[in-house]
């Protein structure tokens, strides 16, 4: 199973000249809990819940006075949609991130999230299972 499998392409995005107030209302219409930032559907850059509270506790002025690129992590990490759930995981764990923007052929195609590989978790178990039965399968064979 690859990322391509369970990765959303209803994608929320915006674009780097937007301000801050815009990005948290695409997230709050949207339900999620990140905006990608792209440029030419390329991604320069990712708001998070977490990333709107850090500007939110910093900074006096209002959200519409303030450019998303100010909140923005820039060059978010990303994978590509043949990845695998593990390798996904590994690369979450690796950065300390929840988020990852899928990117294919330099285009934006899906993000997924550690929800997503969450929710599929049943799915990675069985995958795990099958890989492990028709290895011994090969082990029995070989004898």
């Amino acid at each position: 199973m690859s990322i391509r499998d369970i990765m959303s392409t209803d994608l929320i995005t915006t674009s780097s000249g937007a301000n801050l107030q815009e990005a948290v209302t695409l997230m709050l219409d949207g339900r999620v809990g990140s905006v990608v930032i792209a440029e030419n559907d390329e991604p320069v850059g990712i708001v998070t819940e977490t990333d709107v509270l850090a500007v939110g506790t910093t900074f006096e002025n209002p959200f519409s006075e303030i450019p998303v690129s100010r909140a923005m992590s820039a060059n978010p990490v990303t994978i590509d949609p043949d990845t695998s759930l593990e390798e996904a995981i590994q690369t979450m764990q690796e950065y300390g991130i929840k988020k990852l923007p899928v990117v294919e052929d330099g285009t934006l195609v899906g993000i997924v999230t550690l929800t997503d590989l969450v929710y599929h978790r049943h799915e990675l178990v069985h995958e795990a299972k099958e890989l492990e039965r028709q290895q011994s399968a090969i082990d029995e064979t070989s004898r």
